[in-house]
């Protein structure tokens, strides 16, 4: 086969064994000039290796960029900014915790007291204020008060005291009369009828009880409860008023109550 000796590039006619073009150098011929060794054949050709596959073009996934951890030193410093705010925030609670004990801790006038009362009133908020289980300080508070009149008053502080020890006999009769004084004698009389499940000779809850049945005109019920109050062994200023009492009913009656055991004669 006859090589071309026209350049591809520019034109130009070159001599035959020229490898590239004299105007523009242009390769003219792929093959080694004359005289070089012959190119291997198409058999020697296929004994070559393979060539390598070009390695496959493939989309890499771009990862997001993420907040980096906090190291050891900004961990502790965390920590520590955290528990400055909780010692903060329980110095705040306190504070106002001790303020709120401390305004309603500030004397509170009882209506109708006297000096010395308003003085144990006085100590009595104090102690519950300290500790609302306080039993005996919820039964001074509420002896005051029942001494000045302050009924409903009295009233809550007598049923805490009795929710916190249910045995108090005559806590529970004082407050039945707390409730009587107040125009409620049913709930006086069940207050005077428990009282004497716990004691059955308590003789002011027998007493109470005959000023109910007299107050309700049961006269005979009340000269039997009043005569069973005398037969309790009362303390005098209320053996005073037992006899008073007899003495009213049996006039209205006009009978006689039973000798009282001992030799002491009912209504004199």
């Amino acid at each position: 086969m006859t090589l071309d000796p026209r350049c591809p590039s520019c034109g130009h006619v070159n001599a035959v064994d020229v490898a590239q073009c004299a105007q523009c150098n242009f390769p003219l011929r792929e093959t080694a000039p004359a005289g070089a060794p012959a190119a291997p054949s198409s058999t020697a050709a296929s004994e070559r290796p393979p060539a390598a596959p070009e390695p496959e073009i493939s989309i890499q996934r771009i990862r997001p960029i993420r907040p980096r951890r906090p190291q050891p030193q900004q961990q502790l410093q965390l920590q520590l900014w955290l528990v400055l705010g909780g010692i903060a925030i329980l110095l705040v609670l306190y504070t106002a915790w001790k303020g709120f004990q401390k305004n309603n801790s500030a004397p509170v006038p009882v209506a109708g007291a006297q000096a010395e009362q308003q003085k144990e009133a006085d100590v009595a908020r104090a102690a519950i204020a300290r500790d609302s289980t306080n039993v005996n300080a919820q039964i001074a508070l509420a002896n005051v008060l029942y001494d000045t009149a302050n009924w409903p008053e009295a009233i809550v502080h007598y049923r805490s005291a009795l929710r916190l020890d249910s045995t108090r006999v005559t806590t529970m009769v004082d407050l039945g009369v707390c409730y009587y004084s107040l125009s409620q004698p049913d709930e006086a009389e069940a207050l005077f009828k428990k009282a004497l499940t716990i004691d059955p000779n308590q003789p002011v809850a027998l007493f109470n009880l005959g000023i109910v049945a007299e107050q309700r005109g049961q006269d005979q019920q009340a000269l039997d409860d009043y005569h069973h109050a005398m037969r309790s062994n009362p303390p005098q200023n209320v053996a005073d008023g037992l006899n008073q009492a007899m003495k009213r009913v049996m006039d209205k009656l006009g009978k006689k109550a039973p000798p009282i055991p001992g030799g002491a004669s009912p209504g004199k």
